[in-house]
């Protein structure tokens, strides 16, 4: 087999480069690869350009290297080559959801053993706008804390760096909320909102079971929105999230749907994140889930 690795060195912690160094070779020495090709990349959108420049039949499979912005590119360019490429991902970032959902390998010995296993999973892929994504879609309350926290930051302190940035703009965002309207084809919501959330899998931001009914391949996308509450209100539902019971939950609106169109009706600025990356168009946003559109390696059974 035929591989490319598609890495982003400024993810994760200073170290992670001599695990890839090992994981390459293990696939080399073992015979599961005759040929690994390494590209890495040095600024935004290099991932997405690298990916989007593949040919049907020139790899057997890419590898993202990386956090969700990284994986998040080369689904946006393997899904724009159209060359049906199966993507591995190998979760060098300090936060990588998509991964955690489909307990991806954590160990070289692991990722190697799924590689000469080549199981292949079709999942679905989000759109937003003319963006793809594979895991969230968010505004709202901290939802723009991954854009302050500094490469340097992330490379030393791993999920520490998003932890303590979050602290910090806690006291700043807590009692904002915003009016927003969520239009899917048979409902429309208007709510003041603290944050929405629209995922993929069931894993956002950490949280292992934000949206409990999701499923990477159902052909539908979970839409979780928090709506305005008191802030004695919060732990209790803070506590059903880690949970994964708040669907019911009198402050959550629950949306499985295809298509969504939402709007923000605040007059105020709100960043929109699509897996960790600033929106640059912000609102309003049209979302739709493509269903099976691109194959992910992963563990045999």
């Amino acid at each position: 087999m035929k591989g490319l690795f598609i890495i982003n060195p400024s993810s994760g912690r200073q170290n992670f480069i001599d695990k890839i160094k090992e994981i390459a070779g293990m696939l080399v020495i073992d015979q599961i690869c005759n040929t690994i090709d390494v590209f890495y990349t040095e600024k935004q959108d290099d991932a997405l350009n690298k990916a989007a420049a593949l040919e049907k039949g020139q790899y057997d499979f890419v590898v993202a290297v990386g956090g969700d912005g990284t994986l998040n590119e080369v689904i946006n360019g393997v899904v724009m080559s159209k060359s049906e490429t199966p993507v591995a991902v190998i979760s060098a970032g300090t936060v990588n959801d998509f991964a955690t959902y489909l307990n991806l390998p954590q160990t070289p010995r692991e990722f190697c053993d799924m590689i000469a296993d080549f199981q292949l999973k079709k999942v679905d892929v989000g759109k937003v706008n003319d963006k793809y994504f594979i895991n969230v879609v968010a505004a709202g309350l901290l939802s723009d804390t991954g854009f302050k926290v500094s490469k340097d930051k992330k490379a030393v302190m791993g999920k520490l760096a998003y932890y303590l940035e979050g602290a910090a703009e806690l006291p700043k965002q807590f009692g904002k909320s915003w009016k927003m309207r969520f239009a899917t084809d048979d409902k429309t919501i208007e709510e003041e909102v603290l944050l929405f959330m629209i995922a993929n899998s069931q894993s956002v931001g950490g949280f292992k079971e934000i949206a409990p009914l999701a499923s990477v391949s159902d052909g539908l996308f979970d839409a979780v929105i928090i709506k305005k509450m008191d802030i004695f209100q919060v732990l209790p539902l803070m506590i059903s999230i880690l949970q994964g019971d708040h669907v019911n939950h009198p402050a959550v609106e629950y949306i499985q749907t295809e298509n969504l169109q939402i709007e923000n009706l605040s007059g105020e600025e709100v960043k929109v994140d699509y897996d960790g990356e600033e929106l640059p168009e912000g609102f309003p946003v049209n979302i739709s889930i493509i269903p099976q559109a691109i194959q992910i390696v992963v563990p045999g059974k």
